[in-house]
């Protein structure tokens, strides 16, 4: 069993138990796709476009991330004599991903290592897939600003990244937030805002509930951790036009009760599974995604 929960866990979960079971029980790694190494790729890009000054925050500066982005996706572990160029060099020094930082911590390294080793078997230098990768980012990063998607100039984010975690009785609840904004009202009134990046499509309307129950999470983690509850939701769809590119939702009372009830409700149905030693499939659409469809008693039980 996990100590610790988090909202992509917790969404497996609802998804199929099975599938956590592999994931999370057992700790089989479902391996990157082309679509997941473009939506890891963005978020870096993005992550570090604020690192400019807000008049430098250009498409073409963005465009600038997106190379030295990925050589840091896939070789985490350069030494300081071999990097000639001065964005990745930037990128580096943000993120600490020198060697001799890496050393100092085992695991971290090996965990990383692992995962670039993983990118280079998915898209090698030089060939079809990483330029593809490269492209896609790339005309995610041109239509985020040729659609006007959000005015990235007028604004800093209050945080990146943003580590935030909580008890619920016996469960701790933790998880990453993209990006956490906070704009002070013409009143005076701070308000907040936990925005998160999605390189696919938005959503239709009947699947939004679905799309926005990791960040509902993030809300509900911010006020049990740090006392204040956040004004909206963003999911930020760089893909699409500046009618559908940014989706809110408004948290209030209702939501945050209603969250809070849903996380335990999975959490309870998770020790239940554990303590019977049954995971049971189930079987729906995303199946047709899913890594472990080989060995899934749903599908090898009717072969």
């Amino acid at each position: 069993m996990p100590t610790r929960l988090s909202p992509s866990r917790a969404s497996d979960f609802k998804r199929c138990p099975k599938l956590f079971e592999y994931k999370t029980i057992l700790g089989f790694v479902t391996p990157n796709t082309v679509a997941t190494a473009r939506g890891t790729l963005f978020h870096l890009v993005f992550e570090h476009l604020f690192d400019f000054p807000r008049t430098e925050r250009t498409r073409e500066n963005a465009r600038s991330l997106v190379n030295p982005g990925w050589e840091l996706l896939t070789h985490p572990d350069k030494a300081d004599d071999e990097v000639v160029d001065t964005i990745e060099r930037r990128l580096r020094d943000t993120s600490g991903l020198w060697i001799e930082l890496l050393e100092a911590d085992a695991w971290d390294l090996s965990s990383k290592l692992e995962r670039a080793a993983d990118y280079r078997l998915l898209a090698p230098a030089g060939s079809k897939e990483e330029a593809s990768i490269i492209s896609q980012v790339e005309q995610l990063v041109n239509n985020y600003f040729e659609k006007d998607i959000e005015h990235v100039q007028d604004f800093d984010p209050n945080g990146r990244e943003v580590h935030v975690q909580a008890q619920l009785g016996d469960l701790t609840l933790h998880g990453y937030i993209d990006r956490l904004d906070v704009h002070r009202t013409k009143a005076g009134e701070d308000r907040w805002f936990i925005s998160d990046y999605k390189t696919g499509k938005p959503p239709q309307p009947q699947y939004a509930s679905e799309a926005f129950f990791g960040m509902r999470v993030y809300a509900l983690l911010l006020e049990e951790e740090r006392g204040f509850r956040p004004h909206k939701l963003r999911l930020i769809y760089p893909s699409a036009d500046r009618a559908t590119g940014v989706v809110d939702e408004v948290v209030d009372e209702a939501l945050q009760i209603r969250t809070k009830s849903q996380v335990l409700q999975i959490w309870d149905e998770i020790k239940a599974c554990d303590a019977q030693e049954y995971w049971p499939t189930k079987k729906a659409k995303l199946c047709n995604w899913c890594h472990f469809q080989d060995q899934c008693p749903a599908f090898t039980s009717a072969s």
